[in-house]
């Protein structure tokens, strides 16, 4: 009869071959590469994919005992949903297919436009109270360069927040505002409009554009695109795209053999990637 080996034991040997594993990287790649892959698995992500694989190794002999293996299953499925979810490669593929169409898009370089239209998301309060850009702040970034190029260009701020869903009291669009301005954006080049989502912002630019004849570009991240011009196009806007904040590797640059091995360790950063990207694969389906 198999005897189980316990959890704590499996798992401190996987810490011993990982950390062989980090000699060899030591000796191979030098040390700046085993520091960086070695905190990746002292990361929370890092150690709990450890833990996944210990709990499916300890349970996998027992599969055949198990009726209908459903331990031993559950531990490999989560483990590999896990490990698919943070894994940087998966991430950066589901990232890169929703950005392609606007890699030879170079906002800058595009002839001018009179109205932007900047997607709120790309900031909000710090915890000073001071408003900031976030992840997405390179749409702002974008929007305060595209002034400094084309100084007649008027821009839109979009977004109203969901009171139930935001506690801080300032609307994306404020914010968007408030930081185009300290960018050396003029108030009066600014407007304001709402929308609690992208559907509801493209709704309200149809209606506020509805029989004009003005060029306008759409300036939101790279990944967002696709589903905001969608969108846009529903309510008969035309506009041009204006790619911000891509997710995606640099085209053309081969990894590194240390960038390749933290790829494979889950990160709360590639996480995030696949989390935005999956939720706009998501809303595309849904129609939102």
């Amino acid at each position: 009869m198999l005897k189980s080996s316990s959890f704590l034991r499996v798992f401190a040997v996987t810490l011993l071959i990982a950390g062989f594993s980090l000699l060899l990287i030591r000796v191979t790649l030098g040390r700046d590469a085993i520091e960086k892959i070695g905190t990746a698995l002292l990361m929370p992500s890092g150690l709990l994919w450890l833990m996944l694989l210990s709990l499916t190794i300890q349970l996998w002999p027992f599969r055949r005992r198990d009726p209908g293996a459903t331990r031993s299953s559950a531990a490999l499925a989560v483990f590999a949903l896990y490990s698919l979810a943070g894994n940087g490669f998966i991430a950066d593929a589901i990232a890169a297919a929703l950005e392609a169409p606007y890699l030879h898009i170079d906002p800058l370089t595009e002839p001018p436009v009179d109205y932007v239209i900047v997607l709120g998301g790309g900031g909000g309060p710090g915890a000073n109270g001071r408003l900031q850009g976030n992840s997405s702040g390179d749409r702002l970034i974008l929007a305060a360069q595209l002034y400094y190029y084309h100084k007649e260009t008027k821009f839109i701020c979009t977004g109203q927040r969901i009171e139930s869903m935001n506690a801080t009291g300032v609307d994306p669009a404020d914010t968007s505002r408030d930081i185009l301005i300290r960018l050396g954006v003029p108030s009066d080049s600014i407007e304001l409009l709402g929308g609690k989502n992208t559907s509801e912002e493209m709704q309200n630019l149809g209606k506020r554009f509805s029989g004009s004849e003005v060029r306008i570009g759409l300036l939101t991240s790279a990944w967002h695109l696709p589903r905001a011009t969608r969108l846009a196009k529903r309510t008969g806007l035309t506009t041009l795209p204006l790619p911000a904040d891509f997710r995606s590797s640099p085209q053309g640059q081969p990894l590194t053999t240390g960038q390749c091995i933290e790829a494979m360790i889950p990160s709360g950063s590639a996480m995030a990637s696949t989390w935005w990207s999956t939720r706009e694969y998501l809303g595309m389906l849904l129609g939102r």
